[in-house]
Parts: structure tokens; sequence; C-alpha cells
């Protein structure tokens, strides 16, 4: 194990920490119950917030602010309120988990998904002109079942209704049928993935999952009849909270006053940029209190390395810059990283981070095997939410049909199967980003699509290869938060609720239904009524359009193997290597190797200077303060996250009310 004398003291003295016992199960009725509700909440008024309100974005990352809010509410407010009536009406800790467990699994669903979905299907009809040639060049090869392509049904999702109008369910339900089953699917494998690998992360690797400690510190429970959970009664606490609250109310009113509140302009406190050379983005200094929260309960040695290789990535697309070093080649829009060379060098990386990681794994994964097909009884796969064999077939299985659906989209097999590969990579890779380094907010670095053009050509696809193709951007595209990343987290939650972890399968599957048809019935609606284009939901078009104005451009100029793509994406796995040889081999190495691969992701741009003031305080306290001025500083770091969460959910109540639009309290 790595990281500071400290800091390994922090772990012990965790896992010295005694599980629950004695406890109610997590798994009543009533928490079912409330925690559908929640997740219908979470559902339908992201989308209502995020593009009809165009407030705080409740969903946006891998920190599920959306559901920390609510959970902030029902542990401190609606729950002491309930025990005060009576002592056995109230929730105990871990009912409140499971419900907080649900929430996370509904987040990326609302806004990351459902959304981009109903717009996708509707892309290659509603955007074809005559300049653009899609009629010729795309309609043709998309299967009549895989889009929404009637003209006035298109015409008014974008434009609106007249008022008293119905919104034409029967024209999308079928559409909606018949991706359903690539769309349980693709859940289902991202859930058994992370079941697959739980024990190894949590108990073998010990990962820490930085963007659990909210919500189990917010739940912990006090003395045997407390009404409010001792997080709420610490003023250290609440501190914290009063720093960006305060901020982000003023802000909020200064949006509703701005003659008579001049202050806090904006939703960030401190905000500048520094151009450092030419024709390359600024290095940007932008303060945002919750990041700063979330990195503060990292492993220095990682929360070094994060803030490091992105700093080193805007020094190495300066030094291209002034070289004169380009790419001619176009890995077309939507990739968190925007530099081609680095693109590549960040996929190489990947590879390098979930290839190591099954490799240090294998011991784990045989046994798995040995379960899943022989029965092993030495094997306990007791604690899992599924046994090993249904996790085993769900993930073969559901990559059955995941490669057969986008067959029947079009795709070549080999290259329905070679594009599942790259994005499982890409989805396992960056959760274990999320569950190791604690990344509340990012993207993978590349579009599976793109790097599968660069690496076999657009030739070899041909057209209908193509073209279903760009139907992939709708899931892999910009995906800030997915359900594997939701999974782990809530999969090491799940250790808090005792016994037989196998309800929370359904619990999960009952999240992810509800927030799915609650945000599709939304987004519908809201479009229908004001119209895609006047909401976030639309706007132009442009990225939306992005995979296939790609698609569009191989169509006319196909392209074929580009060779420095292999070469650049080599670069980038040799020099992963040698950072993971480096880790293993020298005590003491200070660069993480899980810095390497995100630092040139454009989101690590603005979220650098948060990871190096959440760095440099850890170091202090750590060497002047030891772990127990580090434990004492927690909760101040936890406020810092509720009070820049909580002001943004309670002006979105307030806007829906007063009809505000565009009131954003914070950017996720």
């Amino acid at each position: 194990m790595t990281g500071t004398r400290a800091e390994r003291d922090i772990l012990a003295s965790a896992e010295e920490r005694p599980p629950p016992h004695g406890s109610p199960s997590a798994f009543t009725p009533r928490a079912l119950l409330i925690g559908a509700v929640f997740c219908f909440f979470i559902g339908a008024g992201v989308p209502y917030a995020s593009f009809y309100l165009q407030g705080s974005f409740m969903a946006l990352g891998f920190s599920t602010v959306g559901a920390v809010f609510l959970l902030f509410f029902l542990t401190g407010l609606i729950n002491p309120l309930l025990k005060s009536l009576h002592p056995g009406i109230g929730l105990h800790r871990r009912e409140i988990l499971l419900i907080y467990i649900m929430m996370v699994m509904a987040s990326p669903l609302p806004s990351l998904f459902a959304a981009k979905f109903l717009v996708q299907v509707t892309i290659p009809f509603y955007y074809a002109t005559p300049e653009n040639e899609w009629g010729e060049l795309i309609q043709p090869y998309l299967p009549a079942w895989l889009m929404v392509d009637d003209p006035e049904i298109l015409d008014s999702f974008y434009e609106g209704l007249s008022r008293g109008q119905p919104v034409p369910w029967s024209f999308w339900l079928p559409v909606i049928l018949c991706w359903m089953p690539f769309v349980g699917a693709l859940f289902l494998v991202m859930i058994a993935a992370m079941v697959i690998v739980r024990r190894q992360w949590i108990e073998h690797e010990r990962l820490i999952y930085p963007l659990v400690q909210v919500p189990l510190a917010m739940t912990e429970e006090g003395r045997s009849g407390e009404r409010i959970n001792p997080f709420f009664k610490n003023p250290v606490m609440w501190i914290g909270f009063s720093i960006p609250a305060l901020w982000g109310t003023l802000h909020g009113l200064h949006n509703y006053f701005p003659d008579m509140l001049p202050i806090a302009l904006h939703a960030d406190m401190f905000s500048m940029s520094l151009p450092l050379f030419d024709d390359t983005p600024p290095l940007y200094f932008v303060l945002r209190f919750n990041i700063l929260g979330f990195f503060y309960f990292l492993k220095t040695e990682i929360a070094f390395s994060l803030w490091f290789f992105n700093l080193f990535a805007v020094m190495l697309r300066g030094f291209l810059a002034i070289q004169g070093i380009t790419s001619a080649e176009t890995l077309g829009a939507g990739h968190a990283v925007h530099n081609p060379i680095l693109a590549h060098h960040s996929m190489g990386g990947m590879l390098v981070l979930v290839l190591a990681g099954l490799w240090m794994a294998r011991r784990h994964l045989k046994a798995v095997l040995r379960k899943a097909f022989l029965g092993d009884p030495g094997v306990d796969d007791s604690q899992e939410i599924v046994s090993y064999r249904a996790a085993v077939f769900m993930l073969l299985g559901g990559c059955l049909v995941l490669v057969g659906w986008l067959w029947m989209a079009g795709m070549p097999v080999w290259a329905a199967a070679a594009l599942l590969f790259l994005a499982l990579t890409l989805f396992v890779g960056m959760t274990r980003v999320v569950a190791e380094g604690g990344l509340s907010d990012g993207a993978p670095p590349v579009i599976p699509a793109g790097i599968l053009v660069s690496a076999v050509g657009s030739s070899v696809l041909g057209p209908h290869g193509l073209v279903g193709l760009a139907t992939t951007f709708m899931w892999t595209g910009n995906m800030r938060s997915f359900v594997m990343a939701s999974c782990a987290n809530g999969l090491k939650l799940g250790e808090e609720l005792g016994g037989s972890k196998r309800p929370l399968f359904w619990a999960m599957i009952l999240a992810l239904v509800v927030s799915l048809a609650s945000a599709v019935w939304m987004l519908l609606s809201v479009s229908y009524e004001a119209g895609a284009l006047n909401m976030r939901l639309g706007g132009t078009g442009a990225a939306h359009r992005a995979g296939f104005d790609f698609i569009e451009r191989l169509l006319r100029t196909p392209t074929e193997p580009y060779l420095w793509g292999w070469i650049n994406t080599g670069i980038g796995a040799v020099i992963m290597s040698l950072l993971m040889v480096a880790r293993w081999r020298f005590v003491g190495w200070p660069l993480h190797p899980l810095g390497y691969p995100i630092g040139p992701i454009w989101i690590m741009d603005a979220l650098w200077f948060n990871m190096f003031l959440a760095w440099l305080i850890k170091v202090v306290v750590l060497k002047y303060g030891g772990v127990r001025l580090y434990t004492n500083t927690r909760p101040f770091f936890f406020g810092l996250i509720l009070g820049n969460v909580v002001p943004g959910g309670i002006f979105l109540i307030v806007d829906h009310f007063t009809g505000m639009i565009g009131n954003i309290i914070f950017y996720g």
C-alpha cells in the first residue's frame, strides 16, 4: 500500500470499525417505496430543472448532487420530524442508505442518457437539409424502427405544440420500445461488471470511494433515541456549509434583483484565466467548493497526480503548438480530450489501466469463473447482489445482445464487437478513476467511434456500418455520469446494509426503471410544451449533431487506417505502463498513474486548481496535525460540499413557483 503513514493510519482505523449489527433490514417496503418516489423526483425533476428552468445541474457529474440534496433534507429535516412524532416512525440508517443508493442509480439517466437518447433519435431527419444531403447520405441506411421520422412530430418536438394539443405518444412508444432491449442489456452489463470486480476493488485493493464519504457521514446515527444525527450537530460542518451557502444564496438573489444586489455576480466565487501559449486554451483558476471538498478525501498521492498531469497536459499542448506539431486526423467532435495526439495518448493509458487491473485481479477473476461455471463451493459469493454465475452470464449474454443489436442497426459484427470492447474499456477505466480518484465530474477521454475509425479506417465499415456507428454517440459520447459508476458507488455503500445483499439488485433495477420512465415522460412533456429548441435540450443542435456530422464527412471523404493514431496510442500505453511499474517498484514514487489518462480532458482544466488546493491543505494538515487534525477537519469539507449544493436545490423550487429561468447557482 502506498501513501503517507498518516493516511495508512486513517485507512486502518476505518477498517477496524466493526460492521453494523442488530439493525433492522434495509429492504423494507417503505424504504423501497420512498426510494422509488425519490427516483421519480430525480427522473422527472432533473430534466425539468436542467432543461425547462435551465437552472443548476443536479445530475451532471459522478457526485450525483441531486441525490445528495434530497438526502440532506431526508436525514436533516424529514426523518427528525418523523422521529419527533413517534420514534418507531423514523427511518433507520440502513433504510436511508438504500434510498440513497437508489437515487444514485437513478441520477445518470435523466439528463445524460434519456435526454440524449430522445434528441439523437430525431437528429438525422429533423436536421436533414438539401445542403448536408443527409436524405441521400444517411437516411437510406437507417432501419425504419431506429428513429422518429415523421416531420410533423419532429417539428412540434423542437418548436412546441399549440396549447391544448396532447403529446403524440403513439409515435414515440414504438421507437422507445425497440431501443429497450439494447438499453436494458447495456445497464445489466454495467451492473454485472461491477459485481464481478466489487470484492477485488473493495476488499483486496481497498479503494477509498471518496464520493460516498458524504452520505456515510450524514447518515451516521448517534445514541439511541436521538432524533438528529451527530453530523447535523457539528459546528465545524456548519461553518464549512455557511461559506458556499452564503455565496450561492447571494448569487441566486442577485439573479432576481440585479440592481439591488450588485454582488455575487457569478456562480463561481473566484474565476480567472492566464494565457500561456498561442492557439491553446489558457490556464484556468476556478474555485468550486464542492470539488474542493470531495478532493480533500483523496490520498495525497492521487490528488497530487490529478492536478500534476493536468498541468503536464497543458504544457504539452503548448509545446506541441510552439513546435508546430499537429495532427491532420479528425476524430470527430465530442471527445473530452480535444487534441487528437493527446486523445490517443489517453486511450492508450486507459487500455493499460484496465488491462493491468484485470491482470492484478487474475486470481479473483479465476475464482469468479470457477464459481460461475463449476460451482466451486470454496468461493463465497453470498455477499454479492447476484451470484457470480448470474453476473457472468448476465455480462456475456448482455454483450451478445449489444453486439447483435448493433449488427441489426447496420454495423458489421466485428466492428460492433470492437466498439463494445472500446466502450467497456472506457467505462470500466473511468469507473476506476471515480472509485479510486474520486473524480466528481469528468468524462471518458475519447469516444469509441472516433478511435475505431482511426484504427481501421472508414472504408472498411461501409455506409451501413458508418451510419450505425453514428447512433452510438448517444451512449458513449461525453458521458459525465453513467450507470456503471453509480453501481460501483452503490455497491460500496451496500457494505453498510448488512445481511444478504441480493435484494439490492432488484432495488437498483427498480430505480433505473422509475428514473428512465419518469425522465422520458417529463422530457417529452416539456419539449412539446416549450419546444426543445428553446431549452438546453435542443439548443442550436451543433453538439447533438456531432455524431452524424462526423459520419457525413466520412461518407463524403472515406479514410484509411491512421498509422499515427496507432503510434500515439502505443506511446500513451508505454507511458502508462512505465508509471505503473515505477509505482510498484519504487517506494515513495510520487506520481500515481491514475492521473495520466484523464489529465488532458477539458473538464480537468476547470477543476485542477481545486485539486491543488485540496492536496496542499491536506498535506499541511497531515504534516502538522496528523490523523487527529485531519479527522477533525473532515466535517468542514463535508460542509463545503453541502453548502454548495443545497442553495441550488432550494432555488430550483423557488424558480418553479416564480417562473425564473436560468438561475444557475452551481454547475455540477
